[in-house]
């Protein structure tokens, strides 16, 4: 009963960030086939944290609370998209995590020859200021990637538990 608890406040944490991610991923999606298709791969990566969310969270408002029987494609659903999930919170997970062990002198070096390289946001912003921001996004991140790597595990040992309440095709 703990873990569904731990389960459920983890699910509304993750709402919010899956919210945001899908208005962040319509944007990345349009200048993915305007002028970057390299970056198609980020935004499906993107889409797969957004259906995952919102299937887990169907799951356990209608299946775990309310002991409805779905069909066995909501389960699949979840599954591939966990995955898919997981691959891209394990890598912002290591990604924040480099960031916390960065020296402010390598830090302050690589934001400086990003900014010279993208003139207009040296324009408008300091590197004292792009450092904070730095900071504060590899935290946000870091939180996040914890969060669902967290519950992605939970929700595995839940759709075990909860297996007959899948309809059998």
């Amino acid at each position: 009963m703990k873990q569904l608890t731990i389960f459920r406040i983890l699910s509304f944490l993750l709402v919010p960030v899956a919210i945001l991610f899908a208005i962040m991923d319509i944007f990345l999606f349009v200048m993915a086939l305007s002028a970057n298709p390299a970056l198609l791969l980020f935004a499906f990566a993107l889409a797969c944290f957004v259906i995952y969310v919102f299937a887990s969270l169907k799951f356990l408002m209608s299946n775990i609370d309310h002991q409805k029987t779905s069909s066995s494609t909501l389960k699949d659903w979840i599954k591939v998209n966990a995955y898919a999930s997981l691959f891209i919170s394990v890598l912002f997970l290591m990604n924040s995590t480099a960031a916390f062990f960065i020296n402010d002198i390598n830090l302050r070096q690589m934001i400086s020859e990003m900014m010279e390289q993208q003139s207009e946001i040296s324009d408008k912003i300091s590197l004292d200021v792009f450092i904070k921001m730095f900071r504060v996004v590899s935290s946000i991140m870091f939180c996040i990637s914890a969060i669902s790597i967290a519950h992605i595990l939970i929700q595995f040992k839940l759709l075990k538990r909860y297996d007959y309440l899948f309809n059998k095709a």
